[in-house]
């Protein structure tokens, strides 16, 4: 066989695999979203029955849905807004910053990744009741400000892979490290930034455990409102209307889908910069 003909069939078997592996990925949202659009009580298939528009209608009466929807979006603009912002500037301290015990610091800070969640949170609730932060949204202003490590990560692994000069070149012109910061190394880090902000939000969008753990029901975003609350027909909390649950988790999953789309040049952009240099 000749080295075109391999060639051919080497990008034929890779077009295959990227083909399997996308229809596996996609198979739970078309499944969502067939069963989203079947008559209430229809056996499930894989492909609807029928058009069921009326699903989506009571997925968003037979819940407070806009409440929680407007609770989701409100967690996530504290907790992107300065995470993204707080997780840039230690970023940038770690990577251009020359400080004695710099290393150590960074390597305790990428240490605590390992921690399990469920490890802290017990700890974390006492501190909170404690203060009386609970059943509010300050601790994800809170735990916003202190950065999250991955991010942080992310963010000095970019920043080490810009030229030392322009930075001593900003210096030379009077500008202290902040202004060097946020005038030459922010501008150039919005592929990261992107990358930082569309983690976070769907981080914190799917995020049940940690709401219901914090708040009151009428404070629940919409991932724990549906987990916790769901949908159930009237007088029988036990039995669930599937379809109308479908077509809820369906709407839930449609900003973080749009979110993807809109800022998946700069997720890959932003990947692959950070990890140039290690």
């Amino acid at each position: 066989m000749t080295e075109a003909g391999t060639s051919r069939w080497s990008r034929a078997l890779i077009y295959a695999l990227l083909l399997i592996c996308s229809l596996a990925f996609l198979f739970p949202l078309f499944a969502t979203l067939s069963s989203s659009l079947n008559p209430r009580g229809s056996m499930p298939s894989l492909l609807p029955k029928a058009f069921n528009y009326k699903n989506y209608v009571d997925a968003t009466t037979m819940i407070d849905f806009w409440k929680y929807l407007r609770n989701s979006f409100v967690i996530n603009a504290i907790s992107v807004f300065t995470s993204t912002f707080s997780s840039g500037l230690v970023g940038y301290a770690f990577s251009r910053i020359q400080a004695p015990g710099r290393k150590l610091l960074f390597m305790l800070i990428l240490s605590t990744m390992m921690l399990p969640n469920i490890v802290i949170q017990i700890p974390t609730y006492i501190l909170l009741q404690k203060y009386g932060l609970l059943n509010s949204f300050y601790p994800w202003l809170i735990w916003g400000i202190g950065g999250t490590p991955f991010f942080i990560f992310l963010y000095r692994q970019f920043f080490s892979t810009i030229p030392k000069e322009l930075e001593e070149a900003a210096r030379m012109d009077g500008c202290s490290i902040f202004r060097t910061y946020w005038n030459i190394f922010l501008p150039l880090s919005i592929p990261v930034m992107v990358t930082v902000a569309i983690m976070n939000f769907q981080e914190k969008w799917g995020d049940a455990i940690v709401p219901f753990m914090f708040l009151k029901q009428a404070k629940y975003p919409l991932a724990t409102a549906l987990t916790n609350i769901g949908y159930t027909v009237q007088g029988n909390s036990e039995l669930i209307v599937q379809e109308v649950t479908a077509a809820g988790s369906f709407l839930f999953m449609l900003p973080v889908i749009v979110v993807f789309f809109f800022g998946q040049r700069y997720l890959v952009e932003g990947t692959v910069s950070a990890g140039v240099k290690g």
